[in-house]
Parts: structure tokens; C-alpha cells; sequence
């Protein structure tokens, strides 16, 4: 090999190590970042670890997502509020990233604000200065952007090289799409196609989780089961396209009045079930006859008819002392729920103790 034989030689030689060794540690930033992506098991771990590694790892002020608003995406930021997701996300118009399409799907660079302010939240408005708009791709087109935010204007300017964005862009679309292919088979599995609610299946393994997490830390949980009255009838004379209407309907309204931290689920048919932790069998009763007001005052209004829908239901509530195995307590529910069909002045008030 020809040794260098002059200083300029030297120091282009000791620029190219530097450089070389500087893309070495962003290319093994790159990479943990990826292994990162590649052990989240669901969609908020895969956006939160994301975010903050990458935060962290480049030093930037923040990270956050800005997706189209498209029915897809819609239900990929529904899913992150369910499953408690910190990173920053925004819903935005297509316009606002149709720049990102006319680029060669390539990096945008920009430390100019001005046309970006609507892909910032607003908290980080004063602060970011430049911005680096990583395209996300899904079935080969755009659905939105990974953009890193920095409070300094040189951070990221147009003229810079976007080689390592661009990787980390197609990791994070691989990656993304990967995560939410999963999601929806998991969905599929555990939810009911028409209300989109949680079902019995997954139903039951949330209660035995609620029924440690009771017992761990010392609180009870109620246990609602719901039956809508009379709804064979409604599909008789509406027909089944209106009983399914009329499901949809009541899901919504029950999961309306539901907290954070319960869970609504359809057990089968026309039966409901909710699981209340921390909720005694009197607060529980206080928010079952709550849903039957709400309902009874907001009927489903069809081509035909306003058809005003009720229910019934029974409670079943565990101290974190007792001993109750899932279908114990599941049992107990049903049992009040059909003492109330058979004597509907006799609500379940009377039902007083807990198992």
C-alpha cells in the first residue's frame, strides 16, 4: 500500500477514518434501534421504544408521528390511545405531506418552520427549529412521517446527506408495518368483528390478569353482565341489519361509561361483560343504572322507527381476600342478571354481599 507523502495526504487520510468511524457509530446506533423495534410485542411499545431511542441515541429535542388522515390510520392511533402510547402522534390532512410523495418518497430536511408548524405539536412549537420528515411506507405508499425535531436551526438543513435517514425511515416502515400486521391478526382473534369489541376468548384471560392483579394489590373488582331485553323481538320486526345496529349502538353507549382502566367485552349474542377493577359492588351498581338511563333516553333511530333499547344485568363483586375462581364469579353475574329478567322491579340493590 502507498504510504501518504505530504501532510495533505495525511490529514485527507485522517479525515476519512473519522468519517468512517463516525458512520460506524451511527450505523450501530441504527442497528440497536432496530433490535429495539424488532422486541416490542405491541404497537405502543414499538412507538414509544422508537421514539425514545431515537430521542436519546441522536440527542434531538423530540420525535413524534404525523400520520394521514385515513381510515387506517385512524385505527392505528385509536389503537395506540387503548394501549397507552407516549409518544407524540398527530392526524393530519394529506396536503400538509404531500411533499413527502413528491420527493422520490427521499428525507425533507428543513430549517425552516414556517410550512411545518402544522406537523408539530403545538407545546414544541417554540422550541424546534429543524426538522428531519422521515417518510413511512405501508403496501408501497405513504401513510405519514417519522420526524425528528432538534432546537437547532443546523441541525437539519436541505443541503445535508439523508443516507441514514433514509435507513432509518425504511426500518421504521418495515417495522411498523410488521407490528400492525400482528396487531390485526391479534384483533382478529380477540375481538368481535361487528362492535369491535374485546371478546369472550380474550374475555377470560383479562379476567384471570384482573383477578390476580385484585388479590396482589388488595382491591375489589366487579364483575357486570348485561342482557338486552326483548331482542328477538327486534330483529323480528326490523330485521337482523337493524339487530346489528342496535349492537353496535349499545356497545358504544356502555363503553361510553366505562373508565380507562375497565374493560367492556361481548360474551356472546346479545350479552355483554364488564370488568371494574378497584369498583365496589355498590359503585358498580351505580353506573349499571347510569347505562340503563343513558340508553333508554338515547334510542336507535332507524329508517322506520326510533327503537328505544334496555337491558338487564347482574354484578358479582370479589374482595381481594376471597378465594373466587373466573367462572365462579361469572356465574354468580348471570344468576342475578336472570333474577332481575324474572322480577324486573327487583333490582339488583338487594344484592348487598359480596361473594
Amino acid at each position: 500500500m502507498a504510504q501518504p507523502d505530504n501532510k495533505n495526504d495525511i490529514q485527507n487520510l485522517e479525515h476519512l477514518i473519522q468519517q468512517a468511524r463516525r458512520n460506524e457509530a451511527i450505523a450501530l446506533k441504527l442497528f440497536e434501534i432496530e433490535l429495539g423495534m424488532l422486541k416490542a410485542s405491541e404497537l405502543s411499545e414499538f412507538t414509544d421504544r422508537l421514539t425514545e431511542q431515537v430521542r436519546d441515541r441522536f440527542q434531538l429535542d423530540d420525535a413524534w408521528f404525523a400520520f394521514i388522515d385515513i381510515e387506517e390510520n385512524r385505527r392505528i392511533m385509536a389503537l395506540m390511545s387503548d394501549q397507552g402510547a407516549l409518544s407524540e402522534r398527530l392526524l393530519c390532512p394529506s396536503g400538509e405531506l404531500k411533499a413527502l410523495t413528491a420527493t422520490n418518497h427521499s428525507p425533507i430536511l428543513s430549517s425552516t418552520m414556517g410550512h411545518l408548524q402544522k406537523l408539530t405539536p403545538g407545546h414544541l412549537r417554540d422550541t424546534i427549529k429543524s426538522t428531519a420528515l422521515l417518510p413511512l411506507e405501508m403496501e408501497n405508499r405513504i401513510i405519514g412521517a417519522l420526524i425528528l425535531g432538534s432546537s437547532d436551526p443546523q441541525r437539519y438543513t436541505a443541503d445535508m446527506a439523508s443516507f441514514f435517514l433514509e435507513q432509518l425511515a425504511v426500518k421504521t416502515s418495515a417495522g411498523l408495518t410488521s407490528i400492525w400486521a400482528r396487531e390485526q391478526l391479534r384483533q382478529l382473534a380477540t375481538r368481535d368483528p361487528l362492535t369491535g369489541l374485546r371478546n369472550r376468548r380474550d374475555m377470560e384471560a383479562a379476567l384471570e390478569q384482573e383477578l390476580g392483579r385484585s388479590k396482589r394489590y388488595g382491591l375489589p373488582m366487579a364483575l357486570m353482565f348485561f342482557d338486552l331485553d326483548d331482542f328477538k323481538q327486534i330483529n323480528d320486526n326490523w330485521g337482523h341489519e337493524t339487530g346489528d345496529a342496535c349492537l353496535v349502538h349499545v356497545s358504544q353507549r356502555l363503553e361510553s361509561f366505562l373508565r380507562r382502566d375497565d374493560s367492556l367485552f361481548r360474551f356472546a349474542g346479545d350479552e355483554f361483560v364488564a370488568l371494574l377493577p378497584g369498583q365496589s359492588e355498590a359503585s358498580a351498581e351505580q353506573i349499571a343504572q347510569r347505562m340503563q338511563e343513558a340508553l333508554s333516553s338515547t334510542p336507535l333511530h332507524t329508517q322506520n322507527a326510533a327503537i328505544v333499547i334496555s337491558f338487564s344485568y347482574g354484578v358479582a363483586c370479589i374482595k381481594p381476600e376471597d378465594n373466587v375462581k373466573p367462572d365462579e364469579l361469572i356465574r354468580t353475574a348471570d344468576q342475578r342478571l336472570y333474577e332481575m329478567k324474572r322480577n324486573p322491579d327487583r333490582a339488583n340493590t338487594a344484592q348487598n354481599s359480596s361473594l
